[in-house]
């Protein structure tokens, strides 16, 4: 036995999940145990039929029509486990529910399995597929999927692996079948993986579901199950329990592990054993004290605790006259009857005996009561049963909620026993400390976040917005680093992806809801455009709020603004600033050509170049006018430092160009003399509804009164010069000459011409005369706009200020295209820089999960997140028949149960008997017409053939009693049960059990045939 010295060999639990009747988690199962309640419900006669029970045995006095039922069993999300429909079909349910629970519990602990390094593994158990009866009866699903699919889809075989296989952990993956005490035989065996280093996180736990569940059950006498169906845990008048429904689950680290890590632990795990009763009891299903006082015991000196530390126990506590006894007995000889009170409570009062899956959800129920300081009530106790002597003791039902002291470490004990002996125990500590984060990045700054989530369908992506409006909107001291520091590191990407950018709780709340969010899938076309705006969308300062905040952006920044001042006779500096002047007479004002175009291009570059530098990374580039050049510079036509001095070249011969003015107008005919006098050029076909018109003062005031007295929309532009138009002519020569000195190069992203409307050839872009021409000829931006929508672009990010290329895209679409797109900008209003760029850079994640968000999404912890909301797809075989049961409506694995609790002095339950060779009448009717000896020959017959059904031909052996043959209490209780019915007379177990063979039962039957004493 090792001991435990130190933290070292402490085991955390951090993440715990659950399905229960009318609780399908943690949180709801918590609230139904301190509310009291019990979720055991009254099946209608309607239900029962629908169950394909017959009327003849569901009407019958004994059958009992109580269960506890989980909704939405044939739900199934199928795709998310990549599951075809009939595959889904034939999965066993309980293989599902631990499916899409193990998914949940992940996410609970914030880990995502495909990208983490730790070893995960998984030790499960779950009952035996009562749903495969209806697959079996399907001879056609049998058929067109195979005998082999059909297997291993319903075999308990392949409950851990399949769990492992799909998520993808690597860890050991070992199935666990101790009956009862199977979830918490899990729990053990994980724990001792983790102490060997076998994995670095394990899930445990175990599911239990028995089909149809709107089935009763027939109560018998002596039997485990309750008459009526109640559990009474450790009341005067416990009298059976029933078995319901359920599934639990804990994700276990290594203590140091998860303070490491910054989890949320739930509580530590101290200590924990296993053993069996062995032969030293009555029978193979029968309890035994001293196999329990030894695990408790075990469990406690590996837990280092003392007797006295331990102050309540979640025990077995099936609510069975021999069980409960036998249960405190244990618990006082391996706890002391002296020291601190200690409460004793079970939750099968609330939810009935859970089977398999018991011993889990006792451990999550003792977990809670440590974390929320609290012991709920056990429910069902009028009055606590004498026979297990608590007076004197320091031991008491917990009868009430109780409150615990917060002031020191609280220690709790987990009872689970299995039939055929297999013990187990848990030791729980309180976990009180603040983790010790030092694995995760520092604080994120203030500032925008960006939220990142992903699901398998459209559907899914919507419903998990619509969890994460609800809980964050509730999380009323939540940080949306935290959110999004947790749901990029914690969470799965699956193919339909959602981004946005936040700066506080109440707006990702408001996005959220209104679902105005950026989307991407993994099949559709994703591809980003990059669009660059041009001269009159600059302003003083524009880009300095975002410099302040971000680095990448500062730094391309700086570089273009230094390769820019080299060529100018100001400091281009000194209009990021919004406190700056310029050291130039006139050049203050950012309209003058001379400021604005080198302006836009440094800060145009920058933002593009950062974009980049995060991994948004464009497909196709195009830009209006001088954002054409900025286009040219990030598809390398140009590199920084050419583009540079060309920018300042060109902006200083447009600048020294007679002057001009440009207007906005929304059609072309009311203008069309003008423009074939020449007087008016159209410099801009920006859509079918927007044209730039450029020309003299002269002209441009012509067009204005012309298009005010005919009530004509129109706007002039804050320009300089009449730009595009043949008034630049000089300024093209004298940019030629510049240009046929630099040395020009193929774009290395595609680029949109706005001369021809088509992609720009690597002959023109090589080409100074495109360049050149570029001051004179019109922009073709709306020919642009329909060469990309005719490349399937619907994704665009503006670089530059404003939304003004954002309309103009949006105007050159039809109305259904026009729906299909997405953009996104770059530079908001002043104020809000930050955030829009956060907003860009969320929108190529949407597109791109490449995309680098670090910068965005870091925080010192992970925080509690819904987790996935797996879409409720009905997969469900119907099947006329019930599935095989023994008269008790237990399966083979409930029928497995009974003995740890049996109500009898040695284990009892059974299989079903064949059908009854006689009847009361005719074993009657044998004693009253014939002798004593025939008589009694004939009702031994009768008994024989009943012993034979239940032990086969090993019968021949008249006095050798039933246990000698092989029988066992399960069997015992059952044939108890046939005698009664096939004589019609009510042998009583005691009777039985004292004269078990063939031999003695027929003279007790023929005794009280004839009324005779029994014991003769």
């Amino acid at each position: 036995m090792n001991i435990q010295s130190d933290d070292d060999d402490l085991i955390a639990i951090v993440a715990m999940e659950c399905r229960l009747p009318q609780a399908a988690d943690v949180d709801e199962f918590w609230q139904r145990l301190v509310d009291a309640e019990s979720v055991i419900t009254d099946l209608t006669d309607a239900e029962v039929a629908a169950a394909g029970i017959p009327a003849g045995q569901s009407s019958r006095p004994d059958y009992v029509k109580r269960a506890g039922v989980l909704e939405g069993l044939s739900e199934f999300d199928s795709t998310y486990f990549g599951y075809s429909s009939r595959e889904a079909d034939i999965l066993d349910v309980q293989q599902r529910l631990m499916l899409e629970k193990s998914v949940s519990l992940l996410e609970r602990a914030n880990i995502d399995p495909r990208r983490t390094d730790q070893r995960i593994g998984v030790f499960a158990g779950s009952g035996m597929s009562t749903y495969l009866y209806r697959v079996l009866n399907r001879p056609d699903l049998v058929d067109s999927l195979g005998e082999m699919v059909v297997r291993h889809g319903n075999d308990k075989d392949f409950l851990a692996t399949r769990i492992s296989h799909k998520l993808n952990l690597r860890g050991p993956s070992v199935n666990v079948q101790t009956a009862c005490s199977t979830g918490l035989v899990a729990v053990h065996s994980a724990v001792q993986s983790l102490l060997l280093n076998e994995c670095d996180a394990a899930i445990a736990g175990a599911v239990y579901v028995r089909v149809p569940q709107h089935a009763g059950y027939r109560y018998q006498v002596g039997g485990v199950l309750s008459p009526d169906g109640t559990c009474r845990p450790f009341d005067a008048e416990a009298n059976g329990t029933l078995f319901t429904n359920g599934l639990g689950l804990v994700l276990l680290k290594r203590l140091r592990d998860a303070m490491a890590d910054g989890d949320e632990i739930q509580a530590v795990i101290a200590g924990s054993a296993v053993n069996n009763d062995g032969a030293q009891k009555a029978s193979f299903t029968a309890p035994s004290v001293s196999g329990q006082v030894g695990v408790l015991s075990d469990a406690l000196a590996i837990s280092g605790a003392k007797q006295t530390d331990i102050t309540y126990i979640e025990a077995h506590g099936t609510g069975t006259a021999l069980g409960d006894p036998i249960e405190i007995e244990a618990i006082k000889q391996a706890y002391g009857i002296d020291g601190e009170p200690c409460g004793i409570g079970s939750l099968k009062g609330n939810f009935g005996h859970l089977n398999i899956a018991a011993g889990i959800i006792g451990l999550i129920k003792a977990a809670l009561v440590l974390k929320h300081k609290y012991v709920p009530p056990t429910v069902n106790v009028k009055e606590v049963n004498p026979a297990l002597e608590l007076d004197g003791s320091r031991y008491f039902v917990t009868t009430e909620g109780l409150p615990l002291d917060g002031d020191h470490p609280r220690w709790a004990g987990v009872s689970a026993f299995g039939m055929g002996g297999t013990n187990g125990h848990v030791i729980l500590r309180s976990y009180d400390k603040a983790p010790a984060v030092h694995a995760v990045p520092a604080e994120a700054a203030a500032g925008p976040s960006i939220l990142t989530f992903s699901a398998r369908s459209e559907d899914a992506l919507r419903r998990q917005a619509a969890e994460l409006a609800k809980h964050l909107a509730a999380d009323t001291d939540g940080s949306p680093a935290e959110y999004a520091h947790t749901l990029r590191t914690g969470r799965m990407l699956h193919p339909h992806r959602a981004s946005l950018a936040v700066v506080d709780r109440t707006e990702a709340v408001s996005r959220l809801k209104a679902e105005r969010y950026h989307v991407g899938t993994e099949t559709d076309s994703n591809e980003i455009t990059f669009v660059f705006a041009g001269q009159g969308t600059q302003r003083r300062a524009m880009g300095s709020v975002l410099a302040a905040k971000n680095a990448s952006f500062a730094r391309r920044l700086d570089e273009a603004v230094a390769a820019v001042n080299e060529h100018t006779d100001f400091d281009l500096r000194s209009f990021l600033r919004s406190d700056g002047r310029a050291d130039a007479p006139g050049a203050d004002d950012v309209i003058d050509t001379s400021v604005a175009q080198p302006l836009l291009f440094a800060v145009e570059y920058a933002l593009a170049t950062a974009l980049i530098d995060a991994g948004v990374r464009p497909r196709y580039l195009f830009g209006h006018s001088l954002g054409e050049v900025v286009a040219a510079t990030v598809a390398g036509v140009f590199d920084l430092r050419t583009a540079a001095e060309l920018v300042v070249v060109r902006a200083r011969a447009m600048a020294r160009c007679a002057a001009g003015a440009m207007l906005s107008v929304g059609r072309l005919d009311p203008f069309a003399d003008l423009i074939d006098a020449g007087a008016l050029v159209v410099a801009a076909t920006n859509s079918p509804r927007q044209f730039v018109l450029s020309g003299t003062h002269e002209g441009i005031e012509q067009a204005v009164t012309r298009a005010a007295d005919a009530g004509f929309p129109h706007h002039r532009l804050a320009t300089s010069h009449a730009f595009h138009s043949p008034l630049m002519r000089g300024a093209a020569e004298e940019f030629l000459a510049f240009l046929k000195t630099v040395d020009l190069q193929e774009p290395r992203i595609p680029l949109v011409s706005n001369i021809t409307g088509r992609i720009l050839t690597g002959y023109e872009a090589r080409n100074p005369h495109y360049w050149a021409d570029h001051l004179i000829r019109g922009v073709d931006f709306a020919g642009s706009v329909e060469t990309l929508l005719g490349l399937g672009a619907r994704r665009f990010v503006e670089i530059g200020s404003g939304r003004s290329m954002g309309n103009l895209i949006r105007a050159n679409a039809g109305p259904e295209t026009a729906s299909a797109l997405e953009l996104a900008q770059t530079l908001g209003e002043p104020e809000h820089e930050d955030e829009s760029f956060a907003d860009a850079v969320a929108f190529g994640w949407a597109s791109d999960p490449e995309v680098r968000i670090e910068a965005y999404a870091s925080a010192g912890r992970m925080v509690s997140l819904p987790t996935y909301p797996f879409e409720k797809l009905v997969h469900w075989v119907e099947s006329t028949p019930a599935p095989p049961s023994d008269a008790c409506g237990c399966e083979a694995e409930g029928r497995s149960d009974v003995a740890e609790t049996s109500t009898v002095q040695a284990p009892g339950a059974g299989v079903a008997a064949a059908d009854a060779p006689s009847s009361s009448a005719a074993a009657t009717t044998a004693v009253e017409s014939t002798g004593a000896d025939a008589a009694t020959e004939e009702i031994r017959l009768i008994v024989g053939r009943i012993f034979e059904s239940f032990l086969g031909e090993s019968t021949a052996a008249d006095d050798l009693g039933f246990f000698e043959l092989g029988g066992n209490s399960l069997m015992a209780i059952q044939l108890i049960n046939k005698l009664r019915e096939t004589f019609e007379l009510d042998l009583s177990v005691r009777d039985f059990y004292e004269n078990s063979s063939i031999s003695a039962t027929t003279n007790v039957m023929r005794a009280m045939l004839l009324e005779e004493p029994v014991n003769v």
